[in-house]
């Protein structure tokens, strides 16, 4: 009997110490991303909007637009929009755009989760919307200067 109850904690340890809290984490950490709590997302989303949307058109310039379908949504049939900005005074090599805003399409158009650059202390940043998402998005960028 003691075996087994040895074997049955052994398996739930092992089991819940290789789960992770969200499976792309350490993929983002690894790659040098500062994942910022959900918990904030409304407020750093209000900050963000606040310094970049007087740069949209000038320093940020549309990079490029496309649907997303994240593993990690509440909703299973969530489709997002991702709408990649960059910096024109970020050099090419260093960063492939720069911010990267995710919406909720076509119904509410809420957004999901952000990404930006910060070319000051050149650090990737993300935060997701717990509202729409339980997880960090399943794209995580294959080259260290991308943000998509």
């Amino acid at each position: 009997m003691k075996s087994i109850i040895f074997l049955c904690t052994l398996f739930w340890f092992a089991n819940a110490h290789s789960s992770e809290r969200c499976p792309n984490e350490k993929a983002f950490l690894d790659n040098g991303w500062i994942i910022h709590n959900e918990i904030e997302f409304e407020q750093i989303l209000k900050d963000t909007l606040k310094i970049l949307s007087p740069q949209i058109g000038r320093d940020l310039v549309l990079d490029d637009a496309e649907s997303y379908i994240s593993d990690f949504s509440h909703d299973y049939y969530l489709i997002m929009w991702v709408v990649i900005w960059d910096r024109i005074s970020t050099g090419r090599d260093e960063m492939w755009g720069d911010v990267a805003f995710s919406r909720t399409c076509p119904w509410s158009g809420e957004y999901t989760e952000i990404r930006w650059y910060d070319p000051v202390t050149k650090k990737k940043h993300i935060v997701y919307n717990p509202k729409h998402c339980c997880c960090l998005t399943t794209k995580v960028p294959l080259a260290y200067n991308t943000i998509f």
